[in-house]
């Protein structure tokens, strides 16, 4: 690996080269909605002439620093990021003239082929010299959702990670004589110095678009209460990314690679939280059944933190304790979000009524306390949450550790005073909760104007109220600073159960989380606030319900394995990210999985052998980085 200083040297020369290209370049990339598509459609056949070209593109507003970059545009158009969108019924023969306007570059595509692709020697890539033009023609008969890429620096899709790496468009094939109404299309680009790894601790510059911008210049959303939403989401950036809707479930019905995508028939898999792979697409749907304002974000906290120009680090430490915030999370947050409106259809004579949580009292009142644990210093801060229901308030801990498990009611009015005991301000967000935007817990954002989350200021307090409509495992989280506070403690498990159903003898709950230092988290994570391994003591032919959560900060390829000995055992999936996975699908598998950042899994296990089991955290290159300890009696 190279040194800092040789990677700071190296991406400041590029910056210059780029700088010196660019005060030649007048075009500027526009950002593509994928609204619009390319070309010319006439009956079943597409005609689309394209090329790559240099343009300069501004992705943190058109004010912010620019670079020139190659880009994909339609001749005769604006250059675009993403290039041209390719829309078409399937069935649709494409005809595409394609030419590289790159100097100095071999220019390789991929992507523009067929689909099915047939044979695994399949070779769907073309080169192009500067100046050169060729066409191709190729039929799109499987619907579905899919991309072309290309590279100036003859890199493979999972190294393609600097100037070049915005040279990608979207390819989508509907039904035959069908097109979604709303249908959205988002492409996740990235601009970084150096491919994808678990942690990426030693990137200097890190950069992520959706549709070839960062926030708060990502698309605003906007939708009718009651509206289906649609959206295709396509990853061309080389690294993972867990992508959570606040507030929602969404269906996820077809999942793809770019050459491929499959079905899930009506069903589809429901979830809050989907991991899109590098390369990855997924077609979602889901309905806008409650008013506010939402957001749609990669759940890594790095991706959506605030980045200075053109992806370096920001100019002030806004990691330090203290800093000014103006209780806006628009200016909390960059990269990889998008906000959402849900608002009152025009014949909708009851948005101004009072909602059913706001006119129902409470069941149940408590105090969420976030305060200082002992020992607690900068830069590093230690913070614990606790939870005060009969005015006793439990004696300062010490050290780091994860919150306790808050436990509620499905269907049960809850009344929660959040209590901000910190010296910088915070704010809690009830992670997969169907609740109230006001309440969703993003300052300065959810709920609707002029009512605003407030953002909890040291030695305030904020009310939260809502009824959880389903049992499941959740998550409460700091929405503020995440990447500092989550390090410091302020996250922990939200239960949901059954009235009279909770037994925790048989119902464990396993949360995953970072380290404060760093460089431990290269080799560790903690689990259930803990560095080394934990115990849980089962009962020999008794089914017990594990709940795995992973809230860690760059974590999001953590696989879990229940082993006895070396040999992995079975254990049956129950329900992913608290909704119930259907009957049909509960069945029993070896005890392997993959679970991102956000994402949450309960399980069944039934040992019929008395001994020793364990629960591992491993890294995705399958490092150990913890363990829990089940004895089974």
């Amino acid at each position: 690996m190279q040194p800092r200083s040789s990677l700071i040297a190296a991406t400041c020369a590029i910056i210059a080269l780029s700088n010196n290209a660019s005060s030649q370049v007048r075009e500027r990339v526009r950002s593509n909605d994928n609204r619009a598509r390319a070309g010319i459609l006439s009956g079943n056949v597409l005609a689309l002439r394209m090329e790559a070209r240099i343009a300069e593109w501004h992705p943190q507003g058109d004010d912010a620093p620019g670079v020139a970059i190659p880009v994909f545009a339609e001749i005769g158009r604006q250059a675009s990021v993403p290039g041209p969108l390719i829309r078409v019924p399937a069935g649709t023969t494409v005809i595409t003239v394609v030419r590289n306007a790159v100097p100095n570059t071999v220019l390789t595509v991929h992507g523009l082929h067929s689909r099915p692709v047939v044979g695994a020697a399949f070779n769907d890539s073309i080169q192009l010299t500067y100046g050169q033009i060729q066409t191709l023609r190729f039929k799109l008969d499987r619907p579905g959702t899919y991309y072309y890429w290309g590279t100036t620096t003859n890199s493979a899709f999972g190294t393609r990670t600097g100037l070049d790496a915005q040279l990608t468009g979207a390819i989508v094939v509907d039904e035959a004589g069908e097109r979604a109404s709303k249908d959205r299309i988002f492409v996740i680009g990235m601009w970084a110095d150096s491919a994808g790894t678990e942690l990426n601790r030693h990137r200097i510059r890190e950069l992520f678009v959706i549709n070839g911008r960062s926030w708060p210049y990502t698309d605003r959303l906007s939708y009718e209460r009651g509206d289906t939403v649609r959206w295709r989401v396509i990853n061309a950036s080389t690294d993972v990314h867990p992508m959570h809707l606040h507030g929602f479930y969404f269906k996820v019905r077809r999942r793809g690679d770019g050459r491929e995508d499959f079905a899930y028939g009506a069903r589809g898999d429901l979830v809050n939280t989907e991991r899109v792979l590098p390369g990855g697409t997924m077609y979602a749907t889901w309905t806008a059944d409650r008013l506010g304002n939402w957001l749609f974000h990669c759940h890594i906290p790095e991706h959506f933190a605030v980045r200075g120009p053109l992806g370096f680090p920001p100019p002030v430490a806004l990691s330090q304790a203290g800093r000014i915030h103006p209780g806006n999370m628009s200016t909390d947050m960059g990269g990889l979000v998008m906000a959402i409106e849900v608002k009152p259809a025009e014949d909708d004579t009851t948005a101004l009524a009072p909602t059913i949580t706001a006119a129902q009292p409470a069941a149940r009142r408590l105090r969420l306390i976030m305060r200082s644990n002992i020992g607690s210093t900068p830069p590093t801060p230690y913070y614990g949450v606790v939870f005060d229901s009969l005015g006793i308030e439990p004696p300062a801990d010490s050290g780091q550790h994860v919150g306790p498990p808050l436990v509620l009611t499905r269907g049960e009015p809850v009344s929660i005073t959040v209590i901000n005991r910190t010296p910088e301000p915070s704010s809690v967000h009830w992670h997969g909760i169907e609740l109230e935007s006001y309440f969703d817990g993003v300052p300065g954002f959810s709920g609707m104007k002029p009512q605003l989350a407030p953002l909890i200021a040291p030695a305030d307090s904020f009310e939260v109220r809502f009824t959880p409509p389903r049992s499941g495992t959740f998550i409460y989280h700091t929405h503020v600073n995440e990447k500092r506070q989550h390090r410091a403690g302020l996250a922990g498990p939200l239960l949901v159960v059954e009235k009279g159903k909770y037994d925790p003898s048989k119902d464990v709950t396993v949360i995953v989380s970072s380290p404060s230092d760093s460089v431990e988290e290269e080799r560790s994570v903690l689990i259930n606030g803990r560095l080394n391994s934990t115990t849980i003591d089962l009962r020999r032919g008794m089914a017990s319900r594990i709940r795995i959560i992973n809230i860690t900060i760059g974590r999001p390829g953590l696989r879990m394995e229940l082993r006895q000995d070396t040999a992995l055992v079975n254990w049956r999936p129950l329900a992913k990210d608290g909704a119930d996975i259907p009957s049909a699908d509960r069945t029993l598998r070896k005890g392997t999985q993959t679970l991102s950042i956000g994402e949450t899994m309960d399980v069944e296990f039934s040992p019929m052998r008395p001994g020793e089991y364990r629960l591992e955290a491993k890294s995705t290159l399958g490092a150990l980085l913890g363990t829990v300890l089940i004895r089974v009696n």
